[in-house]
């Protein structure tokens, strides 16, 4: 013993102790799993962290005392296939020529996101992440706009805007559950499927890392618990929301059942030691319907771009990189998310392609603010251009202004007295609009 130093004692305490660490603790890899979860039309004040006291979110309200939750957080639309193309492409909705509903019945059933369009997928899988969606698509009926052809190597849930929870047909009355490309007929409650299916994912390929798009059904109509019975039938007449007389008695549970699994996410994340390593981002597609959600203080709801309709619940979870119970009131859109999770994940992008959104990274894991910017919205007869404080509405012929950090319920129109803000954000307004509609392409043969 006497000629072995100290020294060389320290090294193979050091080797060992190292041992230790990498064979016996989690797993790392060099880029995070990321999985996002998106709620449909759920709106603003509709979770306890966000002030709700009637429907219990224990495992949302986690996230967000253990995360960053977004105050100031945005969907790109105020319906749902909008903010879809947003996210998915990272650029305004309106490059694509998605600026509304795809709806069930009509000619949009036709249309649908051009499969030339490069998506977050496509660029995780070129990154080498497996990339699964399970839920609701609602960008193409028609199987040539499949998931499975925009990008995700796993698929489960359906194509429409909506089904029936427990029979599974859209609001054309047709069946609508699908494997990858092939349509199956399942039993179960829509929201413990997608849950069920999503650790099935995360179970799968926790060797790996993976890209999870959990796009929930709830708080949509069709409003139905987990013991309700089934409204849509094949062949048969249906009430678009239901036949359940205490909506909103349903429209608490359903939260509620989406929250439970969510929790049981971020319990298998834990479990499987993948919790450190794994970005969860949660946020609503939209605002909440005007009948049955809660919007809090906010003006309008779901199809207006009033704060109701377009601000949303957002929380990012990520222990050990996001710093706990913080808060952001950057100013944030579905479109960004694109751009963070190429960063991520170290995805080479196309030299000539160019996001609308922009990288929050840094304000995710060091609070740092984002660049100034004017961002925009547009539907139907709404334009909206909205520069820090200021948000310029114009509703069709009329135009208003309100400061938001003063007057978010949108209370005080002050267009009259500040007229050098409203003529600058109507020219930028205007040269927006000339940009997203250059070239622009909708899907339909």
């Amino acid at each position: 013993m006497s000629n072995f130093s100290h020294s060389t004692f320290s090294i193979l305490q050091y080797v060992l102790i190292s041992f230790l660490i990498f064979s016996c603790g989690p797993r790392k890899f060099e880029k995070p799993n990321i999985i996002l979860i998106m709620a449909d039309d759920l709106g603003y004040s509709d979770i306890g962290c966000f002030g709700n006291e009637e429907i219990q979110t224990p495992s949302l309200d986690k996230m967000a005392s253990e995360g960053l939750k977004f105050t100031d957080f945005h969907s790109n639309g105020a319906v749902c296939s909008p903010t879809r193309a947003a996210l998915l492409t990272g650029r305004y909705q309106q490059r694509s020529g998605i600026e509304g509903v795809i709806y069930a019945k009509g000619e949009t059933r036709q249309t649908g996101l051009d499969i030339e369009e490069m998506t977050i997928a496509d660029y995780m899988k070129n990154s080498g992440y497996v990339t699964g969606i399970v839920g609701k698509w609602h960008l193409g009926y028609r199987i040539d706009f499949n998931p499975i052809y925009q990008g995700f190597d796993y698929f489960r849930g359906y194509v429409s805007g909506n089904v029936d929870y427990h029979s599974h047909v859209d609001g054309a009355g047709i069946p609508d559950w699908w494997h990858d490309l092939e349509k199956i007929e399942e039993k179960g409650y829509v929201t413990d499927l997608i849950t069920d299916y999503s650790l099935e994912f995360i179970e799968k390929n926790k060797d790996n890392p993976f890209f999870l798009y959990i796009a929930h059904e709830v708080p949509h109509y069709p409003f139905q618990g987990r013991n309700d019975k089934a409204d849509r039938i094949p062949g048969r007449k249906f009430p678009a929301h239901g036949s359940r007389k205490d909506k909103a008695g349903a429209y608490k549970e359903m939260i509620e059942v989406m929250d439970e699994g969510i929790g049981r996410i971020l319990n298998r994340l834990d479990m499987l030691s993948l919790i450190n390593n794994t970005l969860v981002i949660f946020c609503s597609d939209n605002g909440g319907l005007g009948e049955v959600a809660n919007n809090g203080i906010l003006k309008g709801s779901k199809g207006s771009l009033w704060e109701g309709g377009q601000r949303v619940p957002a929380i990012a979870y990520w222990p050990k990189s996001i710093e706990q119970g913080t808060t952001t009131d950057e100013v944030v859109m579905s479109m960004d998310f694109f751009p963070t999770f190429v960063n991520l994940s170290k995805a080479k992008t196309k030299q000539d392609f160019k996001f609308d959104g922009v990288d929050i990274t840094r304000l995710l894991i060091e609070d740092k603010s984002l660049p100034d910017r004017t961002l925009f919205w547009k539907y139907r007869n709404q334009k909206v251009a909205r520069n820090g404080r200021w948000k310029l509405l114009i509703d069709k012929d009329t135009t208003h202004l309100y400061n938001l950090d003063a007057d978010v319920s949108e209370q005080l129109d002050i267009a009259d007295s500040e007229n050098s803000i409203v003529s600058q954000l109507k020219l930028e307004l205007e040269e927006w609009e000339k940009d997203v509609t250059k070239g622009i392409k909708l899907k339909t043969k």
